[in-house]
């Protein structure tokens, strides 16, 4: 697997990567948000399960983080996409589409029981579940 992975990098580095630069400070963004504090993550990932308590699509969730401050997904709403897919992998989450094409998603019990270790390890009070589920 790893070979193939090395061959595909350098395939793409000859094709697709070939004219892409980037500037200093794209770079240092880039740089800033892979190497986010876990804790960060941890207020987002508990921001997303408590809004999720009543079904949601991911555009009606982008609204509700933006509203409440959360910038992560702002110009950059795939990786909202990338972190609901990741908690559905966890099953955290649970997602179906209905008739007119639209993605929905909604906590599982096992997200809520996380939800709560989370805001019981989360010290900083920053995010509070009466205020999260509000509409």
């Amino acid at each position: 697997m790893e070979d193939r992975l090395s061959k595909l990098r350098k395939s793409m580095e000859k094709s697709t990567f070939n004219e892409l630069k980037f500037s200093e400070k794209m770079r240092k963004e880039i740089h800033k948000q892979i190497n986010m504090p876990d804790e960060s993550n941890d207020l987002i990932t508990l921001a997303i399960l408590q809004l999720l308590f009543r079904e949601k699509t991911g555009y009606e969730l982008t609204g509700l983080l933006r509203s409440r401050g959360l910038k992560k997904f702002e110009d950059n709403e795939g990786s909202l996409y990338t972190m609901l897919h990741t908690l559905e992998q966890k099953r955290l989450i649970t997602s179906y589409w209905n008739e007119e094409g639209a993605k929905f998603y909604q906590i599982t019990e096992k997200g809520r029981k996380y939800a709560r270790r989370l805001e019981k390890s989360t010290a900083s009070g920053t995010i509070g579940i009466k205020g999260l589920l509000e509409e």
